[in-house]
């Protein structure tokens, strides 16, 4: 099985999730906020970037500006990569905010096809974006879709935000996901560390772990920490 790359020089990131992100994927990153999702999304996106991948990253949070300062101060210099066209930035954020404009997202990204001409479409936040009209019938029409874009060989990567869906909902899209992570902060040693949980990797091609500890630091970004959690 193909795999994106992530890796970065001097990082152990690419290694702990089985090596890259695997082509024909759908990846779950689900969690509350606050809890790394975003970080997580943004680390793949640099490595994914700086392996010559072609991505999108649509955004229910962040503009333009915001991105690059974002990951400018993660240290990953992408704007090069913007101007070049290897990322494709979409914010969405004014959209979702603005009542006239909420309803039909589901299938304004169903028929957005441009958005997914890439080989790795980042979607951050999902449920931040359809929770206004998802229901049964569009929620099965969305993840046929993910599912044709992922036959192509294309990695579908979305976030989730605990309790921003209905719960049955919600489990329709972890039972479609072929790598579903859970993130949470917890206490360790007084400190409050950032987890991330692979709960279901279908056919990993190399070993990955399943608890990994991490913490963002300005300037240098996602570290994975040593010591594990229990």
């Amino acid at each position: 099985m193909k795999l994106y790359g992530v890796q970065l020089a001097g990082d152990e990131f690419h290694k702990k999730i089985g090596g890259g992100i695997p082509a024909g994927s759908i990846v779950m990153i689900r969690g509350e906020e606050g809890s790394g999702k975003s970080a997580i999304c943004q680390r793949i996106t640099y490595g994914l970037l700086n392996n010559r991948v072609t991505t999108t990253y649509i955004s229910t949070q962040l503009s333009t500006v915001d991105f690059l300062n974002q990951m400018s101060s993660m240290g990953y210099r992408v704007s090069q990569h913007l101007i070049s066209g290897l990322i494709l930035f979409i914010p969405v954020y004014p959209l979702i905010s603005e009542p006239k404009t909420r309803d039909n997202f589901v299938e304004k990204l169903i028929n957005a096809r441009a958005l997914f001409e890439n080989e790795v479409i980042i979607i951050d936040s999902l449920s931040t974006l359809i929770k206004s009209d998802i229901d049964r019938e569009n929620s099965i029409d969305l993840l046929s879709f993910f599912k044709r874009m992922a036959g192509t060989g294309k990695a579908i990567i979305f976030t989730m935000n605990s309790g921003e869906i209905k719960p049955h909902l919600e489990r329709e899209f972890e039972h479609v996901a072929t790598v579903l992570i859970e993130t949470r902060v917890k206490e360790f040693g007084g400190d409050l560390k950032n987890v991330m949980m692979i709960r279901k990797y279908n056919s990993a091609v190399q070993n990955y772990q399943k608890i990994i500890t991490f913490r963002v630091e300005p300037g240098i970004g996602l570290i994975v920490e040593i010591a594990s959690i229990s």
